[in-house]
């Protein structure tokens, strides 16, 4: 119990520190990506937080496995360097004991990433699924910043407004250009240009039919194509148009957002491929600890960083696998019963050769003595 408990303290203290610092490698690396997104007017400040907590679950299912490889390797790999594998050895723990020890902290560790990947991440997918479907029912003015030109929308417009109250609902100052329509191939197709411009604007909803429409007041509307007859300029005192259409209930259908009680039965690939996939992270677990413990014995002399690399590259040749079969599994490459499960029993040899390989050479260094002896009595 004591070196079951002392070798658990200084894996789960190895994988924390690993996985937070991957975590927060990870997370930042996306939340710089939203800040973007928000900064060029594609999504509300507000709710940048709210989407990085519900993508959270997923980043750690993923950060999870891969910390406790590198904390088994990194943890061990120091007990080997300061000789305690050496003296445990000598007490009489084998490496089947060592894997025993490792079993229960290992175990905790895939009931987690089981609830995440099963359960947690889908949810937090829908989640954020449905912040996006609904930023993009969102007008252009939601996201309008005060003396900044905003671009984007489905006919390239550019708004401006040179003063905004804080809800974003009253402007003054109002400039709006309404340029060209995106064609089905990919350009633009030249219309009637719209420019507005106004001394204020009110942004309402209609409660009755859920529509929102801009008010403007005192200004004047431009439209055509400047040099032609048909040019027109009209001065207004109130001018009301419609931003958006009514708001209906948000549809989440992406894979990674559906429950998997929806992929349970499911006769669709795509749908096949995402449930073994989600089965997978927790089975991906006891397999790399098997892999890990003997990656991780080195000398002294070569140091704890020197399978390091090498141990590296077979994580990410599993992943690569898994990654590429569950695809082969949509495109009905290979068939679903095989599905992923063959990567596992893969690199569950390879991890059954690797903890056997001392005992294998040991044997062989017998036979080979044996075969010796024979001969020189011959």
């Amino acid at each position: 119990m004591i070196i079951g408990t002392y070798l658990s303290r200084q894996l789960l203290s190895s994988t924390i520190a690993i996985t937070f610092i991957l975590s927060l490698i990870l997370v930042s690396g996306r939340f710089i990506k939203y800040l973007a997104d928000a900064a060029a007017g594609r999504l509300l400040g507000e709710v940048l937080l709210t989407i990085m907590v519900y993508r959270l679950p997923g980043f750690l299912e993923l950060i999870l496995p891969l910390g406790l490889f590198l904390g088994v390797l990194l943890a061990y790999g120091q007990l080997y360097m300061n000789h305690e594998m050496t003296v445990l050895s000598a007490c009489g723990i084998s490496q089947g004991q060592l894997v025993r020890f490792t079993a229960l902290p290992t175990l905790c560790l895939a009931v987690m990433v089981g609830l995440l990947s099963l359960y947690v991440s889908p949810l937090g997918n829908r989640a954020v699924e449905t912040i996006f479907a609904q930023q993009d029912l969102r007008s252009e003015f939601e996201t309008l910043s005060p003396g900044r030109f905003h671009t984007g929308g489905q006919d390239s417009s550019v708004i401006y407004a040179e003063g905004l109250s804080d809800d974003k609902t009253r402007m003054k100052k109002l400039f709006i250009y309404k340029g060209e329509k995106p064609t089905k191939k990919g350009g633009w197709e030249r219309h009637n240009q719209v420019v507005v411009v106004a001394e204020s604007g009110v942004r309402r909803l209609d409660e009755s039919t859920g529509i929102q429409y801009l008010d403007l007041f005192n200004g004047h509307r431009y439209e055509g194509v400047p040099g032609h007859a048909d040019y027109q300029v009209v001065g207004f005192e109130r001018y009301s148009y419609k931003l958006s259409d009514p708001i209906s209930e948000v549809k989440v259908s992406k894979l990674k957002a559906l429950s998997t009680l929806e992929l349970l039965g499911s006769k669709d690939l795509n749908r096949q491929a995402e449930l073994q996939w989600r089965l997978s992270l927790p089975l991906m677990v006891f397999v790399i600890v098997l892999l890990a413990i003997p990656l991780s014995k080195v000398s002294p002399r070569q140091g704890r960083y020197n399978k390091l690399f090498p141990s590296i590259l077979l994580y990410l040749a599993y992943v690569s696998l898994l990654i590429s079969s569950q695809e082969w599994i949509a495109k009905g490459k290979i068939n679903a019963g095989i599905g992923l499960w063959w990567v596992h029993g893969l690199f569950f040899a390879i991890a059954m050769l690797l903890l056997s390989w001392e005992r294998i050479k040991i044997y062989w260094r017998a036979r080979s003595v044996q075969r010796e002896a024979v001969s020189r009595s011959a």
